[in-house]
């Protein structure tokens, strides 16, 4: 299997062409967007993919973040600096996004709080810099409540299950595997919507085809597929 390969979806194209309407939205105007979805849907791989490719800046959230941990680390990857307090950190993050506006895209941003969001959200108010917050569906309902933060969100990516054609792309690009259409279904429902899912399963598939001697995807191919998922052991009974 290849490495580093990046799938086209349709998901990822309506990522990039909601990111770029934010990213063309004028200083003191709405510029929020969100991208959410449970885990394995690709919604990292393709936050990374769009942050090196534009120079956006690609933060990971943490838990328990608190509002000067997460400011100090988007100053660190500004320009390397970590004020001790909240006011410096957005002092110089406003004045660095000022001199070179740039699209920060907070991953797993289900994770904190809406006191972090309220200091995004003073950042863009101040800057214009557009805000991309990317995480599980609790995000959505997290935001919602509130107006202030609601009403600055001008465009919503759903980052949905893994569909046919995806499996069709994936062999091709990733493993040079000509995958049919009802092995295409087969493996749809077997990674569970997921694409981390689908990437352990391809990879076995590569195996099978290869130690068949084929490059053709059949259903009999990924019925041999071994079955990694665990299983709870049944108890057993009290004597």
């Amino acid at each position: 299997m290849k490495k580093d390969v990046f799938i086209e979806t349709s998901r990822v194209q309506a990522f990039r062409e909601a990111a770029s309407v934010v990213a063309d939205t004028v200083k003191g105007q709405p510029g929020f967007m969100l991208a959410w979805g449970i885990a394995g849907r690709g919604k990292t791989v393709c936050a990374k993919e769009y942050a090196v490719r534009t120079a956006s800046l690609y933060i990971r959230a943490y838990e328990d973040w608190t509002p000067r941990a997460m400011l100090a680390r988007i100053c660190q990857e500004l320009n390397g600096m970590q004020p001790g307090t909240v006011e410096r950190a957005k002092a110089v993050i406003e004045e660095e996004l000022d001199r070179s506006s740039r699209t920060i895209l907070l991953d797993e941003a289900d994770r904190i709080t809406i006191k972090n969001i309220e200091h995004l959200r003073d950042i863009h108010d101040t800057t214009g810099a557009p805000i991309i917050l990317i995480g599980e569906p609790s995000l959505y309902g997290k935001l919602n409540p509130h107006r202030r933060l609601s009403q600055r969100v001008t465009r919503v990516v759903e980052f949905g299950p893994v569909v046919a054609e995806d499996v069709v792309i994936f062999g091709v690009k990733a493993c040079g595997l000509k995958v049919d259409p009802e092995a295409s279904m087969m493996l749809v429902k077997r990674s569970e919507g997921s694409f981390r899912l689908l990437y352990h399963l391809m990879r076995d598939l590569e195996i099978i085809a290869k130690s068949n001697g084929t490059t053709a995807i059949t259903p009999d191919l990924v019925g041999m597929i071994p079955d990694r998922r665990i299983t709870p052991k049944p108890e057993k009974e009290k004597p």
